[in-house]
């Protein structure tokens, strides 16, 4: 696929992201590439299912389940996509809230994601956001 086709992929999935709170998790793992490699923000140590790198499709479904079950998001707002030379790599910087489901904590953080695409599809996948805060909401902290 063009770098056209791939961002248009992830403006789309972003979007529904945000309108659905999350409810698009099905499309957004439809994107990966089965052996995808996703890395949290989190390190492993953390006690957590959003924690660590995940290997392939399925432990990344892993990841979606653990966050939409633990967690309510509130708002997921993109600033704006870099394409990277190639349109092989695309970078969504933007900004999420989330509220904790045990802790009732909410946490309003900065975010960026790096996608890495091969063929119309991500196989490595790698955010960033506000890991203390996480931790704080989680009750770690």
């Amino acid at each position: 696929m063009s770098a056209e086709a791939n961002l248009a992929t992830l403006q789309g999935a972003y979007a529904r992201w945000h309108s659905t709170k999350g409810g698009n998790a099905a499309e957004i793992l439809d994107m990966f590439d089965d052996e995808v490699e996703m890395h949290s923000a989190l390190s492993a140590d953390v006690p957590d299912e959003v924690s660590g790198v995940h290997m392939r499709r399925a432990e990344a479904a892993n990841y979606f389940e653990g966050l939409l079950r633990d967690w309510e998001m509130l708002f997921y707002h993109v600033d704006r996509f870099i394409v990277g030379e190639g349109g092989d790599e695309i970078v969504m910087v933007g900004r999420c809230g989330w509220k904790n489901k045990a802790t009732g904590i909410e946490i309003d953080v900065p975010k960026i994601d790096i996608h890495s695409f091969r063929d119309g599809k991500v196989v490595r996948f790698q955010e960033s956001y506000d890991t203390l805060a996480f931790a704080r909401a989680l009750g770690m902290v």
